[in-house]
This record gives C-alpha cells, structure tokens and sequence, in this order.
C-alpha cells in the first residue's frame, strides 16, 4: 500500500491480549462501514499457536467474519497520526455471535440495567518493563529497565490515555525496578473494560518506541511477588453508588455474595495460564480461597466502604495476564448471579466450602463443569474460552515431556 494513503486501526477483542489490531485504509472504516476480521483472533495463542474453535476451525477454512465497528470507541491518537475504532464480531444478519468477550461485557450490562443498576469498573494493572536490546544471556532481573527510564514513559502513558477518554487515575513503582502499577479511572463498566485493554496495548507500543518490553506476565520471578490485574467494581441507581456509607446495602451485599460464590467456577476466567497459578501464594496477598473481607488484602473480594464514589469492592483474584473484558464479564456474571438469586454474604474471612482451583487442568475442569457458566455465559465463549486454553495446557504438558527441567538435572546427573 503507497505510503500517502490515510490509514485508521480497526481494533478487535481476543480471547488472548484484550484487543488485536489491524490497519485498514481510512476510506473503508468510516461511520457505517463494515469490516472483515479472520474468525482465527479467537483461536490464536499469546505465540501464535491456533485452537479450532466453533467460529473457525479446518472444516470451515477459518473464514473471515463481520465486524460492526462501535463509533462511541472512535479515537484520534495523535501521537499515531489516525483514528482508532473498537469493532466486534457479527454473524450475516448483524447480530453478536457469542464469542466475543466484549459483547459478553455489554450483554451483562444490560442483565443489570433490567435491575435499574449500573455497573461501575475501574482496573488496575501491575507490569513488567524489561529493556529490550539487554543481551539474552544475562538473568531476567537485570534486564528490567532503570528507575530513569519509567519517569517519562509513565508521563507519555498518562497523556496518551488522556487523549482517548480513558485517563488514568494512579500509576506507582512497585517494590523493584522496572514494576510499575497502572490504575486506570474507573466508569461504566463497557467503557472501563475498553480502556483497560487500549491501555494495556498502548503501553506495549510506547514500550516498543523506545526499545522497552512491557509484560503482563503474570509470575516470571520465583520469589518475587507476581502481577496482578485486579478489578474494582461498584453499583449505581439513579446516579448514587450503592456500596457508599458506613455499610453494605442490600445490592450491594448480594452483589459480593455472588463474587464469593462464583469464585470456584470462574478461577479460569482470572488465571488463564499456566503461569497463572504461580502467582497464587497467599503470602504475596494473592488468595487462594473465595472469601471477602473489609479493607482486607488477603481476601478474595476486598470491600472498601466510603462516603463518596470510591467506595466499592476490589476482585484480587485475577492476573496482569487476565484478558480485561474477560475478567470484567467474571465480575459481572458473579455479580448479577449473587442479585438475581438474593444470595446471603456469608461472614468475612470466612472461605467457600468450595474449593478454588489451583491449577489451570483444575480450573479448566471446574469450568467445564459449572452450571453457573451455563447459566450467565454465552456457550459459544465458554466453548472457545476452554478449548483454548485446554490446547495451552497441552502445549505445555508436551513441552514437560520433551525437555529435562534444571531441577532434574540438579538431581539426577551427578548422583544417580
């Protein structure tokens, strides 16, 4: 394509990252147009590897599908030089086919609209920021970048996303250099979940400017604390949140009963990965039971209690690694499940006679399983969301059965 022909980005949620992108001549992404997207963005790994999935797979060819753009996510990004669009998969005659995350974000909002509420969401997100020309031989630690190379990188973040609508609301350096903290403001929950994935996908892009790594990774150190993504959620009536005053309202106590007791169902949705599960360690704040608990770190549901919007209830279960309109839709479906069956909160710091997974096969299965997921979750997404990530544990269980781990070696070698 010549250089001189005006380009926009078409941005697309995944089951994976949160949002792919591709480049479409300007002239063909205009209000009202349609565009067309590979059905593989579902099937597609972190690296690449494809899953067949019920919208794509080697029956069917891995056609492509219709993408209905969404003009209240149109942004300019100046520092680009285009305009940037979110659209989401539709089936021939333009309706939601199932899969996508973000369609099942907006469907749940509007589960809870038939309440009169309004779901709020802001995100948070702990990243790791590696240099990238560092020599590959050197340990992982001494890669991450210097303290003088977050300073400005944090800034430019900040302007970037306040030039698309979503500004953020904190960042922080965590406890080592190159860990930052990036808290975006919180707002309506679809809205929150799009500017959580633009903000994940933007830093990776600024990072790459400027030779620089960053990573969602969710435990790349043994040791050392992991990456968190956790989620805060509140809810409006009319305009006023529910979970601000001295105590919990009725919603809003059914609303954190239903996180406590989807927890056990829905750990995939949080913990994606592998390495997920590494990060779980109860030492490290991550917990590792359904439980709630006020202004408490340790718990599974953190409820802080304000006087003013501030106030609400903080998922700490998920991981940087954690798709944002994937976890969002947990939160929600969780959520509107405790409200709907008038769910009792049990006493805090009390754990779920369930247990929560704590491996990717157990998360998988417990999944697999539930009759919450038939309930709250389209089957399409639950469908490709397991499939997906059964093929990630295969990957990773044939990976085992070819390679002599260090531990192994450290064991065996020298005294067998």
């Amino acid at each position: 394509m010549p250089p001189d022909v005006p380009l926009a980005r078409l941005e697309v949620p995944d089951l994976e990252h949160g949002l792919r992108e591709k480049l479409i001549r300007a002239d063909r992404l205009r209000p009202g147009d349609r565009a067309a997207h590979s059905t593989t963005i579902y099937g597609v790994s972190l690296s690449g590897d494809m899953t067949d999935t019920v919208l794509g797979h080697a029956g069917n060819g891995y056609p492509d599908a219709s993408i209905e753009l969404d003009e209240l996510t149109r942004v300019s990004l100046p520092w680009a030089g285009l305009e940037a669009v979110i659209g989401d998969v539709v089936d021939h005659h333009g309706d939601p086919v199932g899969v996508s995350p973000r369609t099942m974000v907006q469907n749940l909002v509007e589960r809870f609209g038939a309440l009169g509420l309004a779901p709020v969401l802001g995100f948070e997100y702990e990243v790791w920021v590696f240099e990238a020309d560092a020599g590959r031989d050197l340990p992982l630690p001494a890669r991450l970048a210097r303290a003088g190379a977050m300073s400005d990188l944090v800034a430019e973040l900040a302007r970037r996303m306040a030039a698309i609508g979503h500004p953020l609301s904190a960042v922080r350096s965590e406890a080592h250099a190159g860990f930052i903290e990036v808290s975006i403001a919180h707002g309506p929950a679809l809205h929150a979940a799009d500017g959580a994935a633009r903000a994940r996908r933007y830093l990776a892009e600024l990072c790459a400017e400027r030779d620089l790594i960053a990573s969602f990774m969710a435990k790349p150190f043994g040791g050392r604390e992991g990456a968190a993504g956790h989620v805060h959620a509140s809810l409006e009536r009319d305009g006023v949140n529910l979970f601000a005053g001295g105590e919990l309202t009725a919603e809003a106590a059914g609303f954190v009963a239903g996180l406590v007791d989807s927890l056990p169902d829905l750990t995939l949705m949080f913990n994606p990965h592998v390495n997920s599960f590494k990060r779980i360690d109860p030492r490290m704040w991550v917990p590792t039971s359904a439980s709630w608990g006020y202004d408490d770190r340790r718990a599974a549901c953190r409820v802080v209690l304000r006087p003013d919007a501030s106030a609400r209830v903080e998922h700490r279960r998920g991981g940087a690694d954690a798709n944002p309109y994937v976890s969002a839709s947990a939160v929600l479906a969780g959520g509107i499940d405790g409200l709907e069956r008038d769910l009792a909160l049990p006493q805090p710091r009390l754990p779920s006679r369930r247990t929560v997974p704590v491996s990717l096969g157990e998360a998988i299965a417990a999944f697999e399983d539930s009759s919450f997921v038939d309930r709250l979750l389209p089957r399409r997404f639950a469908e490709a969301f397991a499939a997906t990530r059964r093929a990630e544990l295969a990957r990773y269980r044939a990976w085992l059965d070819e390679n002599i781990t260090p531990f192994e070696l450290a064991r065996h070698v020298e005294r067998a």
